[in-house]
């Protein structure tokens, strides 16, 4: 079957199940205005005009009676979760009976109360029996109040908690999120039954041209260099420390070199029709892979002839052993200076690091010096370069260890912190010591910042998360009141 026919076949398929599901749901709209509005503004913070204006527009499913309460809870309300529940009931029981039901245990029916302590921070929702909606439902009333009212913004946040409410109490099937989620996903199915396989077609091909293309480039360097790949290999002293290691890794060179030959010619054998295959995808893939990683090796290679047997071309093999690492040194001082947030400048940890920093940057002149006189060996100099890494990545630890202890207010942020600065380590780069040991990893300032970045940003969404306390139910006064509602924090 074509791919016109499959569109043509899943075009009708889809308007059919779709325009069911948005006939349906256009039919459940709502269509009840509010009974009444009940203004309570005993905290004195609401523009009553805006107010009654809003909810005159408000369609519900049923008609509700929609009420309003303010009240100031004071520092006590700062602490006790159950103070504007608590509030609201005391109030309808001196003030508006009527919130209450027959028996005065629950809230009258048709009813629906938004209240706010602005003292307290607290925003509650309440309501009567046939109007009560789930614990799920009363967050979200709750949380479309929210950003309004932290900003002081308390007739907007009111509006827009019982613009919520109407659209959650009383909903009908079609329009409530089950309803959404079975039409919605009805319609999600067909759709992806018409466009999946044409969205995955175009996906698959264009993955298989820009791998096939990428995959060629780095195949036609290899190519160009593998003779001379092959010279440099056989300069390779096998009696150093690296040479013999990188003779190692020259032999998977070779094999790999037949691999992407291979590969080369099975990339180039495909036709393009069939660009959108899955294992097309996979095949181009892994011929790009196989390229890119020996082009990157023979050069590797040629660094190692070149600076072990220092021919003329060390020098600029040295400095691409050494770059990133002077880099990072030379990173310590705008890091402990002006990166870092200034809570976390002067720790214990950040001046041995500017010390090792300066220290570090002399050794590689040192080095560099003595390759030059002869007075140190080109693996004698790699270990020192190891040695500097290691040692930067520990001092940059240590000032991790610092900053979790100062940054996190107890031991799971500490941790928190912890965990995300030390999972960012860095395992590969075009270098002798990468390339001779893949199990070596190390700390960047790079890899530093992200993680120092992630673990900030961590705890301050766990603090967010923990400030916004969960919704309490109940009336810690009400004796054996149990109507519907909660409230939360904001």
């Amino acid at each position: 079957m074509s791919i016109r026919q499959r569109a043509l076949i899943g075009g009708v398929a889809s308007l059919g199940v779709v325009g069911t599901s948005i006939a349906l749901f256009a039919s459940q709209a709502p269509g009840d205005p509010a009974t009444e509005l009940q203004i309570e503004d005993t905290a004195e913070v609401l523009y009553a005009p805006d107010l009654e204006a809003a909810v005159a527009d408000l369609q519900f499913y049923e008609p509700t009676t929609v009420a309003v309460f303010t009240h100031r809870g004071g520092s006590e309300a700062l602490t006790d979760d159950y103070a504007l529940n608590n509030a609201v009931l005391e109030f309808a029981q001196d003030s508006r009976p009527d919130w209450l039901s027959d028996n005065e245990q629950k809230w009258a029916d048709d009813l629906f109360i938004m209240a706010v302590d602005p003292e307290g921070r607290l925003v509650g929702t309440y309501f009567g029996e046939n109007r009560k909606v789930s614990q799920g439902d009363q967050d979200n009333i709750q949380d479309a109040a929210k950003d309004d009212y932290r900003a002081g913004r308390w007739t907007e946040g009111t509006i827009a908690g019982i613009e919520d409410a109407a659209g959650q109490m009383n909903q009908p099937v079609a329009r409530s999120g089950v309803g959404i989620g079975v039409g919605a996903g009805a319609s999600l199915l067909t759709l992806a039954g018409a466009g999946g396989y044409l969205w995955a077609g175009v996906s698959r091909r264009d993955k298989s041209k820009e791998a096939r293309a990428v995959g060629d480039r780095a195949m036609a360097n290899v190519v160009r260099d593998y003779d001379e790949t092959q010279i440099h290999a056989n300069l390779i002293p096998e009696q150093s420390r690296y040479g013999g290691a990188m003779l190692g890794r020259y032999e998977e060179y070779t094999a790999q070199f037949r691999e992407l030959t291979e590969l080369g010619n099975e990339a180039k054998g495909i036709p393009e029709s069939d660009y959108d295959n899955a294992d097309t995808v996979s095949t181009m893939t892994k011929y790009r892979e196989t390229a890119e990683s020996l082009d990157t090796l023979d050069d590797v290679i040629a660094d190692t002839a070149a600076l072990l047997n220092l021919d003329r071309a060390w020098p600029q093999a040295w400095e691409r052993q050494v770059a990133t690492l002077r880099a990072d040194l030379e990173g310590v001082e705008p890091l402990l200076s002006s990166t870092l947030d200034e809570e976390v400048r002067g720790l214990a940890a950040a001046q041995p690091l500017r010390e090792f920093a300066s220290a570090g940057l002399a050794e590689l002149d040192r080095l560099h010096g003595g390759l030059e006189s002869g007075e140190v060996s080109p693996d004698d100099a790699l270990d020192a370069v190891r040695e500097v890494r290691d040692g930067l990545s520990g001092h940059l630890d240590s000032l991790a260890g610092d900053i979790a202890r100062q940054v996190g207010e107890d031991e799971d942020e500490q941790q928190m912190m912890e965990s995300a600065m030390h999972r960012e380590r860095v395992k590969r780069e075009p270098t002798i010591l990468s390339t001779t040991d893949h199990t070596w990893t190390w700390i960047t300032i790079n890899s530093f910042n992200t993680g120092y970045s992630n673990g900030t940003q961590e705890v301050q969404s766990s603090r967010q998360a923990a400030s916004s306390s969960g919704s309490t139910s109940g009336y810690s006064s009400g004796g054996s009141f149990s109507g519907a509602g909660s409230s939360s924090r904001f």
